[in-house]
């Protein structure tokens, strides 16, 4: 997703200009999809960009209620020499080995070349070829490896600041080789430019055949993204579209996907289009599926998350146990529903189906761990099909997992209620002032993320508790 900050008339020409270079290039897309802006809700005067459905002025207020609208159709097309990427005379001379670590930064190296063209030539003719598009990128990303210390602590989940930490060392590994290799060359590149380079190669690129650091797409890029199947609480139509807020009423709105079509030698991002207009709605839009991705991986991998909404994520709970010489088990948690995923609750049931045999042989490590083993293997069938092995095993099993839930919530610096308040304090707040600079602009935007973030766990875990707690008092022992 693109962050802009560019008033209304200058962002018009700067997306026209891009059109008008994709046309002269190969670029094709359909007659009905458009470049718009659109506010961000609820958080102040930023917008982003987003490629939408228009209806033609010509179109009937039924042109969509045929049902050959539902065919998949091409709605941005990239031909291999309008895409910014590795050369594939290039790639043929990389190992195998170090070949995906060796593309990604040549990819970075090659862009930063152009972006130094655009910069140094203000003239078309003088600069880079992809002038057009580089002036459409964004002045920053919000991707993880580029937080500081202190934003990193915000996100209180220590498996995301993990996560954050490695990803800005792994960047900054990269610059320190990317300078011994360009230093006899005479090329220069600070550490900012390569973290940003970095991060326009992470969050933006494409799959191609011929470069496992895939290539930048102008104007496909703009797609913003949608889980297969819409966010928590759209509607879903059982075809991949799904309806979300205000376009409830209105009609499904798609969920593509892009791929290399060999024949046309050009990157496509395809979708079935909406199925139907009321009078009132002139567009809808359209949105590509990235992957199923949990929200610390959207943070890492494209610097967003889609909060409480994402129906693919999953978070981790350390659920203690005693039964085995590991101390803890990484059980995994459906953030949707607070439910364990089936793999999770089969292996803790199990584990915890053999609590009683292992303590019965208190004094006997060893007549311990064989018992134990020997009753693992007699319910692993059971445990395999989702059964409860015994009203005292389950209450065990739903017992662990509540009190894991439960030190999981304490361990926060804030509480769920105290997130909220600060998400409404930051809504009511007044952003982009004549005041605010860019570095205090680029803190408040990532303290929303984070906040959203680690809200959305937190609520994920009260799940968790309730539910299991519930199963817990169900039970008659």
């Amino acid at each position: 997703m693109t962050t802009t900050t560019t008033n209304d008339d200058d962002n018009t020409v700067v997306i026209e200009t891009l059109l008008n270079w994709g046309r002269e290039n190969g670029i094709r897309t359909h007659p009905n999809v458009a470049i718009q802006q659109r506010i961000l809700k609820n958080f102040g005067d930023e917008d982003e960009r987003g490629i939408f459905y228009v209806r033609l002025d010509d179109e009937r207020d039924d042109v969509n209620d045929d049902a050959t609208t539902t065919t998949t159709e091409t709605l941005v097309s990239i031909p291999e020499k309008a895409l910014l990427c590795v050369p594939r005379r290039r790639t043929e001379t990389t190992t195998t080995k170090r070949r995906e670590e060796e593309e990604d930064d040549i990819l970075c190296e090659i862009l930063l070349r152009e972006a130094r063209k655009n910069t140094n030539n203000n003239n078309e003719s003088g600069g880079s070829f992809w002038s057009a598009y580089l002036r459409t990128l964004p002045n920053e990303y919000d991707l993880l490896e580029l937080w500081t210390d202190e934003e990193i602590e915000t996100l209180q989940v220590d498996a995301a600041k993990a996560s954050a930490r490695e990803l800005r060392g792994k960047v900054s590994a990269s610059y320190d080789r990317q300078c011994k290799k360009t230093k006899n060359a005479g090329i220069f590149f600070t550490r900012a430019e390569w973290a940003y380079a970095k991060a326009t190669v992470r969050s933006r690129t494409v799959s191609v055949p011929w470069s496992s650091a895939g290539a930048l797409a102008p104007i496909g890029d703009m797609f913003n993204y949608a889980p297969v199947g819409g966010f928590l609480g759209g509607d879903d139509d059982g075809n991949g579209n799904f309806c979300n807020g205000d376009e409830k009423e209105d009609g499904c709105v798609p969920v593509g996907t892009g791929a290399w079509n060999a024949n046309e030698n050009a990157f496509e991002f395809r979708s079935t289009l909406p199925k139907k207009f009321s009078p009132t709605t002139r567009s809808f839009e359209l949105f590509m599926n990235y992957g199923a991705y949990t929200n610390l991986e959207l943070l890492s991998l494209y610097g967003f998350h889609c909060g409480e909404n994402n129906p693919n994520d999953v978070i981790v709970l350390d659920v203690s146990l005693i039964t085995t010489q590991t101390t803890e088990y990484h059980a995994k948690v459906i953030a949707t529903s607070g439910a364990l995923t089936f793999e999770s609750e089969r292996d803790l049931r199990l584990e915890y189906a053999v609590l009683t045999s292992y303590e019965s042989y208190s004094d006997d490590k060893r007549a311990q761990r064989a018992h134990a083993a020997a009753q693992r293997h007699s319910f692993s069938a059971f445990a395999s099909r989702g059964e409860k092995l015994s009203d005292a095993s389950e209450h065990n099993f739903c017992t662990a997992i509540r009190d894991a839930a439960g030190r999981a919530l304490l361990s926060f610096a804030t509480t769920a209620k105290q997130d909220c308040e600060s998400l409404e304090h930051l809504k009511n707040s007044s952003p982009n002032t004549e005041k605010d600079t860019n570095a205090r602009a680029t803190r408040r935007r990532r303290t929303k993320l984070a906040v959203e973030y680690r809200l959305a766990v937190k609520r994920a875990l009260q799940k968790t508790y309730r539910m299991y707690e519930k199963r817990m008092n169900a039970l008659i022992i």
